[in-house]
């Protein structure tokens, strides 16, 4: 073990904080946040959109970048995503009613958050919890926090949000499939300004990962520079899910569906959205 592996190890154990000194630099902004007056107009405004948002049709379809990132090669469905691009898919029933109220007390930390980066100047309503569409996957996605903190930073950054117990916010040193989705979310967003490649340009380059420790309402920042290398496989996942979902258009054969998936109601099926149409029953499979 390497010295840094071994300050962190200690760190984690004596429930002592590791940062860098940038991360230290915005940690010290967020907190200045608590104490700024509410900005009713915009917070307003905020809750309402997102209370509004898709009122004419709260069904989830189509594919999601929360999806791409799945960690596990055995549990991530190509299948899967190719039929949520063809048919209906499940709103949720198939979930337990605990992962529900784990949902919901979610979406209660993010809006403490983001109305707190509107006080503080640093976002409006129509840069928060907005879903965005890559037209050349058919991707919706839905960066928690675009901001601009010109104290911090000199271009536009992606933020995500994770609420954690608290035993896990004092093990973990980062939050692994946090950090993936912020650098799928800056990919994306460069991809859509078109600065991809454009070095002088700042915008979507540099984001972070705000954990929130629920119990105890502690909170730590991990800050990433834009990695192309850990994006590459999200990518590769897209151009397969094309390849395979236009091989479906043209010549009427879908993708087999994951090896571990081997029944309607197995681990990995009684919780994919995509399951009725998958095997054909239920609701079965329904065109969007």
């Amino acid at each position: 073990m390497g010295i840094i592996d071994q300050i962190k190890t200690d760190a984690t154990k004596t429930g002592s904080k590791i940062q860098t000194t940038e991360e230290a630099k915005l940690e010290g902004l967020l907190n200045k946040m608590f104490y700024l007056p509410k900005n009713i107009a915009e917070e307003t405004k905020f809750v309402n959109q997102v209370m509004t948002r898709g009122l004419e049709s709260q069904e989830r379809v189509g594919l999601h970048a929360s999806a791409i990132i799945e960690t596990g090669k055995d549990s991530f469905c190509v299948r899967q995503q190719v039929l949520s691009l063809l048919y209906k898919q499940l709103q949720g029933e198939q979930l337990s009613v605990n992962v529900m109220r784990i949902f919901e007390e979610g979406n209660a930390v993010h809006e403490k958050w983001q109305r707190l980066f509107i006080r503080a100047g640093y976002a409006k309503a129509k840069t928060l919890d907005r879903t965005r569409f890559d037209s050349e996957y058919m991707l919706s996605f839905t960066p928690d926090i675009v901001c601009r903190i010109p104290e911090f930073y000199n271009g536009a950054m992606i933020g995500e949000i994770k609420s954690m117990n608290s035993f896990s916010f004092k093990k973990q040193d980062e939050h692994p499939s946090g950090k993936k989705q912020l650098q799928f979310y800056m990919y994306l967003c460069q991809k859509a300004k078109g600065n991809l490649n454009d070095k002088n340009d700042p915008d979507y380059k540099k984001g972070f990962v705000l954990m929130d420790s629920k119990n105890d309402q502690e909170f730590k920042v991990r800050v990433y520079n834009y990695d192309p290398e850990i994006v590459a496989p999200f990518v590769d996942r897209l151009d397969e899910i094309a390849f395979h979902y236009n091989n479906f258009l043209e010549n009427n054969k879908m993708v087999k569906g994951n090896k571990n998936c081997t029944s309607y109601e197995c681990k990995l099926g009684e919780k994919c959205p995509m399951r009725d149409a998958c095997y054909n029953r239920g609701i079965g499979r329904v065109r969007i």
